[in-house]
């Protein structure tokens, strides 16, 4: 009898144990299924308000932009009909359009590898400074960045007034006749880009900055012991170094180029004649003031498709010189 209790005092504590166990098994997975809920629902409350940001200010209004191009969609009138791709061949014969996009691209040459040169140029200048003196001009060339671009713009065209302009003046002491400038056909389009151009170098040239910083130094000296001067340490060792931030670089430039509007608002509105016409300004001047959505819509969609081809080629292009890297 005394050792059937015994064995049974033994069977229920070993259970006790066991039961135990259970439940401290049970409460461990009770709190991590909490913390995985809170952790989810953390998530939903951050991203719910971004998605609806982003489907309320960016994708909606791309859907539409897309639908808007086969209707005759106009601001005067609160109905619509699909029209198919005539707004798409109005382009064809459209000459203003014509004009608007060959100024971009000009515009876009002008831009792009004049601002990856000098940003460059500037953040190869700012790295062999001092700290102190680097971070004295780094704040000095990034000051346009923050500035309004109308500001800028207006100050600008001060500059390159014929009469009493700054630049006109000190082409008059060197004994060099007055420019048109912005009111000069030839010149208009690439004035305007040298105002865009003196805003983004700043910007890029931290870019660059910082991705020199992070260059080891090791390879500059190693490449000192061997005996490479500068421009052989500079052609092999810091060009293929900054090669992913030369074309990261490209790529938001060129975006933002294709972009160009507010200096050609502020001041030339597209002219002299349409010598400053962009797409952007076209785009508005058709879908705001001319009430045509539709036709706006198409332009609008043209040029999407435009900056879309450069990207992926760019894209291509980096894709391609890595793949030869690694093999």
């Amino acid at each position: 009898m005394n050792d059937t209790r015994i064995s049974e005092q033994i069977g229920k504590k070993e259970l006790e144990k066991k039961m135990e166990r259970v439940w401290g098994l049970s409460k461990i997975k009770t709190t991590i299924e909490h913390d995985r809920f809170q952790s989810k629902f953390f998530i939903l409350v951050v991203l719910i308000p971004t998605a609806v940001w982003f489907f309320t200010f960016m994708f909606y209004p791309i859907f539409l932009t897309f639908k808007n191009s086969f209707t005759d969609a106009n601001l005067a009138y609160s109905e619509e009909s699909f029209i198919g791709l005539e707004n798409y061949k109005r382009l064809l014969s459209d000459p203003t359009f014509h004009i608007a996009l060959k100024n971009t691209i000009f515009a876009v040459l002008y831009i792009v590898p004049t601002t990856l040169v000098l940003s460059l140029a500037v953040a190869l200048l700012l790295n062999s400074f001092n700290k102190k003196i680097r971070e004295t001009f780094t704040l000095f060339y990034f000051l346009p960045v923050v500035t309004s671009m109308v500001a800028l713009s207006i100050v600008w065209s001060w500059l390159y007034n014929p009469s009493y302009g700054l630049f006109n003046y000190l082409l008059n002491l060197v004994g060099l006749p007055t420019q048109g400038f912005l009111t000069s056909p030839k010149q208009a389009l690439p004035s305007i880009s040298a105002i865009q151009i003196w805003k983004d170098v700043g910007f890029y040239a931290v870019i660059f900055l910082a991705a020199l910083r992070n260059i080891p130094k090791t390879y500059y000296e190693a490449a000192t012991v061997d005996g490479a001067n500068k421009f052989h340490i500079f052609r092999y060792i810091t060009l293929p170094l900054l090669k992913p931030i030369l074309i990261f670089v490209g790529i938001v430039s060129t975006i933002g180029a294709f972009k160009i509007f507010d200096p050609i608002k502020v001041i030339t509105d597209g002219g002299p004649g349409n010598s400053t016409m962009v797409l952007v300004l076209y785009i508005i001047r058709q879908g705001i003031t001319n009430s045509e959505i539709g036709y706006a819509s198409a332009i609008a969609v043209v040029m999407f498709v435009i900056v879309l081809l450069v990207t992926l080629i760019q894209w291509f292009l980096s894709r391609t010189d890595k793949n030869e890297g690694i093999h």
